[in-house]
């Protein structure tokens, strides 16, 4: 009985660190508040909540939250997981699952920082060319 509990411990105790590995993997350090491409946006975003239809009649480009990217198109992209890139620019590679006129796909989506704070995604399939996000202020 005492080793029982001894290996159902230890199993505990190794999910527990595997489970912790998984979390701690992902890097959201680029998101440092919202975005949008249009800066009239930034006033919406303040007060809408991300992918809500309320909002995304009223936007007129492209908005940035940790959740994802919402659109006023029929492209909205759900983040679910995101690596930081080696290299001498910052970047991240950001797992999605994007939603484009009812269908959903899983999507890869560049994000690089601007110099001046701002966001530039790249995600050919999904929105074509690059789109520069401005950090909205708070």
């Amino acid at each position: 009985m005492k080793k029982y509990f001894q290996i159902l411990t230890a199993a505990a105790l190794g999910s527990m660190a595997i489970a912790t590995v998984a979390l701690s993997a992902d890097d959201w350090s680029f998101v440092a508040g919202k975005y949008a491409v249009e800066k009239d946006d930034c006033k919406l975003l303040a007060k809408g909540r991300p992918f809500s239809k309320a909002l995304v009649k009223d936007l007129n480009g492209e908005a940035l939250t940790r959740e994802g990217i919402t659109s006023h198109r029929e492209t909205h992209c759900r983040f679910r997981s995101s690596s930081k890139v080696a290299g001498e620019k910052p970047g991240w590679t950001v797992k999605a699952a994007c939603e484009e006129l009812g269908k959903v796909s899983q999507e890869t989506i560049a994000v690089a920082s601007g110099a001046d704070g701002s966001l530039v995604v790249t995600s050919d399939d999904v929105f074509g060319p690059p789109l520069t996000f401005v950090l909205c202020p708070k």
